[in-house]
C-alpha cells in the first residue's frame, strides 16, 4: 500500500510485487464521523430476484440512500447511506441481503528504482528476457496461427486502465471503458481508462452530493499496462512480445484512487482499489459485448460464515453466472499471501466455482549466475518449475503459469528471502518483463512478479484457443487448458499444470 501524499517516484525498471506482502482481504473504508451528522456509508444492495425489479433505484432513493451504480443483469446496486437507511432496506421484502461494498486492492508491492531501458524501439529488443513466455511455447504458436486468426478473439483486462498510447499495446486495443467511481480522461487520446489518476475518494472529508475531489497530485499506476503487454504486446511495435500479439485487448479501468488517514496511527493512505460496483459492471459489460476472455488480476478474501459478507458472495455468484452463459470465460490470480485457499476463506475471484484460478510460477534455472546486463537469451529449462514463494495453493486452483520469483540461491531458498542487498544482481531476470507507463509521455518496461502477472499468460492462451475454437463454451476452454497443460507436479499446487500454449492451440 501507498503510503502518504507523493509525487512521481521517478522511472521505474523494476517493480517487484507481492514479495513482501500479503493480499489483503476486501475491506470496507468508512468515512471520518461528522458530528451531528450520521456516517454515510457504500453498501451493496442485492434484490431477491437475480434481475433488477422495476422501482429499485426509487425504492432505495426514498428509503433514503444515494444510488450510485445499477447493476440490472444481477439485481443489485450500489448505493451511499447511512446505517439506519442500510437497516430498513435489509428489512425490505424485495431485498434479499444488504452488505458493506468491498474494497479490492493490488498486492503489496516493492519498488526498486533501477534504470529505464530508455525510448522503446521497433526491434523487440527486450523479448531475449522473457523467458516466460518462451517456457509456456508461445513461439511455436505464432509459427502456426496467423496474427489475423489471433485477432478474433479479445481478452478484456479489467485493470487499473491501459497505457494506449505505449507503442507496444497503441495497435492492440480495441475498446476503453471506465466504470470506476471517479471518471477522468487521460493520454494523448483523452481516453477514460487511462491509468491516470487526479481525481480521489477523501474519506476524511467526502461530501456525499461530490465522491471525487481533486487529487494534490497525479498518480499513474502501471499494473494493467504490464499485465496488457503480457497479453498481446505486439511484434515490433516495442521491445517485448505479448503471448498471443495478435489477441485484440479491451481496457477496463475499474479501480479508484482513495485516501484516507488511520484514526489509530495517524497515517495517511494514498493508494488505488477496485470496490464490487466498478468490478461487476466491467464484466457485465465485456460479457454483454461478447469478448472470449476476461483477465482479473486483482483480488481479496471474503468469509463464507460472515453474515457481513452475504450482499457480496451473492451478488459475485451472480456475475459470474451471468457471463458464463454469456460465453466469456474468467482468468483470475490467486492470490498472494502464500497461504492454502482451502476452507472456509474465498480468495475472490479466484476461488468462485466458473473463474480459472491460476498460481505462480518460477523457475529454479540459475539466472541470477549471468552478469546483468546480459545480452544472452534466457530459458527457463523444463522440470526446474518451482511455486511462487507467494502464491497461493489448494484445490481451487487450476493452472500456473511464470508469474516469477527470485531464483534459489546455494541452499535451495528464494532469493526473495534474503535483504535486496545480499541478492545478486541477476535474480532480476527471474521476474516478468513486460510494459509500463512513467507518464503519458513516457512508456517504459519494467520486471514485476505476482499471480497478477501469471494469471495473464493463461488468459492469452484461453485467447487463442477461443479464435480457433468460436464455437467453444467457457467450459469447454476450461477443460482443454486443464487437459493440455504439462504436469509440473503437486494438483495442490500447481492445479492441473503449467499452461502450454503450444499444446493448446494443436
Amino acid at each position: 500500500m501507498r503510503k502518504g501524499i507523493y509525487g512521481l517516484l521517478g522511472i521505474l525498471a523494476l517493480l517487484f510485487a507481492a514479495c513482501t506482502g500479503q493480499t489483503p482481504s476486501a475491506q470496507t473504508l468508512s468515512v471520518q464521523m461528522v458530528p451531528g451528522k450520521p456516517n454515510p456509508e457504500r453498501y451493496l444492495v442485492v434484490f431477491r430476484s437475480e434481475t433488477l425489479p422495476p422501482g429499485a433505484k426509487g425504492l432505495a432513493e426514498s428509503a433514503g440512500a444515494k444510488v450510485l451504480k445499477e447493476l440490472g443483469p444481477i439485481g443489485a446496486l450500489t448505493v451511499l447511506a447511512d446505517g439506519e437507511t442500510a437497516a430498513r432496506l435489509a428489512k425490505r421484502p424485495e431485498i434479499l441481503a444488504v452488505g458493506k461494498e468491498h474494497l479490492y486492492r493490488l498486492p503489496e508491492r516493492v519498488m526498486v528504482p533501477e534504470e529505464t531501458y530508455g525510448a522503446p524501439t521497433a526491434a523487440d529488443s527486450l523479448y531475449r528476457y522473457q523467458w516466460d513466455i518462451r517456457r509456456i511455447g508461445a513461439p511455436k504458436v505464432w509459427e502456426r496461427v496467423p496474427l489475423s486468426v489471433q485477432a478474433r478473439a479479445t481478452v478484456a483486462v479489467l485493470d487499473t486502465g491501459v497505457m494506449d498510447n505505449h507503442p507496444d499495446l497503441a495497435t492492440q486495443i480495441a475498446d476503453f471503458q471506465a466504470t470506476n467511481y471517479c471518471r477522468e480522461t487521460g493520454g494523448p487520446n483523452n481516453t477514460p481508462s487511462y491509468p491516470k489518476y487526479t481525481l480521489w475518494i477523501d474519506f476524511d472529508h467526502l461530501d456525499p452530493n461530490n465522491l471525487c475531489t481533486p487529487a494534490p497530485s497525479v498518480l499513474y499506476e502501471a499494473h494493467g499496462t504490464h499485465v496488457s503487454g503480457t497479453v498481446a504486446a505486439a511484434f515490433g511495435g516495442g521491445r517485448v512480445v505479448g503471448v498471443a500479439p495478435g489477441v485484440r485487448l479491451a481496457a477496463y479501468k475499474v479501480f479508484d484512487r482513495y485516501h484516507y488517514t488511520d484514526p489509530e496511527t495517524g497515517e495517511e493512505y494514498d493508494d488505488v482499489g477496485a470496490w464490487d460496483g466498478p468490478i461487476f459492471e466491467a464484466i457485465l459489460d465485456a460479457a454483454s459485448k461478447g469478448y472470449s476472455v476476461i483477465n482479473m488480476s486483482l483480488g481479496g478474501i471474503l468469509y463464507t460464515q460472515n453474515r457481513d459478507d452475504v450482499a457480496a458472495m451473492v451478488a459475485w455468484d451472480r456475475v459470474m453466472k451471468y457471463a458464463n452463459r454469456m460465453g466469456t470465460l474468467i482468468v483470475a490470480s490467486a492470490g498472494n499471501s502464500a497461504q492454502n485457499a482451502n476452507g472456509p476463506v474465498v480468495h475472490i475471484p479466484s476461488d468462485l466455482p466458473t473463474v480459472v484460478s491460476v498460481s505462480a510460477t518460477g523457475t529454479a534455472t540459475p539466472f541470477w549466475q549471468l552478469p546483468y546486463p546480459t545480452s544472452q537469451t534466457l530459458n527457463a529449462e523444463p522440470g526446474q518449475d518451482i511455486l511462487a514463494f507467494y502464491s497461493n495453493y489448494g484445490a481451487a486452483v487450476d493452472l500456473s503459469a511464470p508469474g516469477g520469483d527470485c531464483g534459489l540461491d546455494e541452499n535451495g531458498q528464494s532469493w526473495c528471502t534474503r535483504p535486496r542487498a545480499e541478492r545478486p544482481a541477476g535474480y532480476r531476470y527471474h521476474l516478468i518483463l513486460s510494459t509500463v507507463i512513467v507518464d503519458e509521455n513516457t512508456p517504459a518496461y519494467a520486471w514485476y512478479a505476482g499471480t497478477s502477472m501469471a494469471s495473464p499468460h493463461v488468459a492469452a492462451v484461453a485467447a487463442l484457443v477461443r479464435a480457433l475454437h468460436p464455437e467453444w463454451g467457457p467450459g469447454e476452454v476450461r477443460a482443454h487448458l486443464k487437459a493440455t497443460a504439462e504436469n509440473i507436479g503437486s494438483r495442490q499446487l500447481f492445479g492441473h499444470g503449467l499452461v502450454n500454449a503450444d499444446q493448446a492451440v494443436r
